[in-house]
């Protein structure tokens, strides 16, 4: 889903990958409550997009519908604000869904 934020591609990650594997070996649970609080400490939300709509609806047309429950939602976000790298985001939705 959309964010106000943008990356920055050459910033320098907040959290090593160490980090995020500590965060991500924890449960489910202890993911979300980081990412969640991250997201607050830094001012960082789930914003839509107004094409969001019409992706959702392309991607049912397509039979790649892909539903992200807010926690999901807000990995990306982070991603996205520059806060953790693709592959940190991965690690820690990978083990979010364990």
């Amino acid at each position: 889903m959309g964010t106000g934020a943008t990356a920055g591609a050459s910033r320098r990650p907040l959290f090593s990958d160490q980090e995020i594997y500590n965060i991500a070996n924890g449960s489910p649970h202890d993911i979300a409550d980081w990412a969640k609080s991250t997201a607050h400490q830094r001012g960082i939300e789930v914003r839509r997009l107004p094409n969001d709509k019409f992706m959702k609806a392309v991607s049912r047309l397509s039979d790649g519908v892909v539903d992200l429950d807010p926690v999901e939602e807000l990995l990306i976000t982070l991603g996205r604000a520059g806060i953790i790298t693709s592959f940190q985001r991965g690690i820690l939705q990978i083990h979010y869904l364990r």
